[in-house]
């Protein structure tokens, strides 16, 4: 039993490339959640301030998983390839795909009136942001991996 609790902490410290945590991105997750639950109180303010509350914790919970499990896939894949190009492609599709159809499912499940107008800002916003993410990501390997070299 011992030996179990062994491997499931050693794989809980493991490290990427980068040396961070391969599974979660807390930083992004903590502070997606504080802006959005944020932002989404404001928008519900006008309803009262339990309604608005709810609506912010529902938000910062499914951002904080969402964000920090989601950019930390970005960042994973922009580093795992060879090819830059290919990497940074990789990076920025699969994560852009799951962040929009987890937003339209989201707020097709839970009644929006117009899930696609709901999701639209996800498209406009969720690619290019992540791109800069996983770019940034990407210089930082190539500044390591040129370090190690030399």
């Amino acid at each position: 039993m011992k030996e179990k609790s062994k491997k499931i902490k050693a794989k809980l410290k493991k490290k990427n490339e980068l040396g961070n945590n391969p599974y979660f991105n807390m930083k992004i997750g903590v502070g997606g959640a504080l802006f959005m639950s944020v932002l989404v109180y404001f928008i519900n303010a006008d309803h009262g301030f339990l309604p608005a509350s709810i609506a912010a914790a529902k938000q910062a919970f499914y951002t904080f998983l969402m964000a920090g499990t989601n950019l930390k896939l970005a960042e994973n894949l922009a580093i795992r390839f060879k090819s830059t190009k290919l990497a940074l492609f990789l990076a920025v599709f699969i994560p852009s795909v799951i962040t929009i159809a987890m937003t339209y499912a989201v707020h097709s499940l839970k009644g929006t009136p117009e899930p696609f107008a709901s999701t639209i800002p996800t498209i406009l916003l969720g690619p290019p942001s992540i791109l800069i993410f996983v770019y940034r990501k990407r210089r930082q390997l190539q500044k390591i991996r040129s370090e190690k070299a030399v």
